[in-house]
């Protein structure tokens, strides 16, 4: 096969990979499952995770993640270590899990300034994700003369978890 295709495969798997990510995290933090973007990751998602009957909706869509990631370097690796293949799957979509929580604190702070009221669904999701993010935060950090600082200590929480994922992966591979 040509090396479009494989990118193309790749391209596929990449997204339906970062896809299953967002509707584990939606799973996870238990976003409301009737607003109609929820719906749409629910609609391209669960069709795979019903292989994995008896598991977490949440576990099911990290482990559909992993195998579209693996799936993915299967068409541009030429040799097949298949553990080794695994253990990267798992490793870069843990990365990419925390990556999109930590975007979607940011999310949730700009909402704050620039959107506080509005009723917009994808709003709602960043919103609710967000504060679920912070809300155990805000419990040992309350807000000191109005401003919440619970957004930055998130940040270092994310992106030191995020650091040590990937000095695991490193090490371990």
């Amino acid at each position: 096969m040509n090396s479009s295709l494989f990118s193309f495969l790749e391209l596929v798997s990449t997204g339906l990979m970062f896809i299953a990510v967002i509707y584990s995290i939606f799973s996870i933090f238990k976003v409301n499952y009737f607003n109609p973007i929820v719906q749409i990751f629910v609609k391209i998602v669960d069709p795979f995770t019903k292989v994995f009957l008896g598991i977490n909706k949440s576990l099911s869509g990290l482990i559909v993640a992993v195998v579209f990631k693996f799936l993915g370097l299967l068409s541009y690796v030429s040799s097949y270590n298949y553990i080794l293949l695994i253990s990267i799957s798992f490793f870069e979509v843990l990365i990419v899990f925390f990556k999109i929580l930590f975007y979607f604190v940011i999310a949730g702070v700009v909402k704050s300034w620039v959107a506080p009221f509005s009723e917009n669904d994808m709003w709602k999701i960043v919103e609710e994700v967000s504060n679920k993010i912070l809300d155990p935060i805000r419990k040992f950090i309350p807000s000191i003369g109005g401003l919440d600082f619970s957004p930055i200590f998130a940040f270092i929480l994310l992106n030191s978890i995020n650091l040590f994922l990937a000095q695991l992966a490193v090490s371990i591979l």
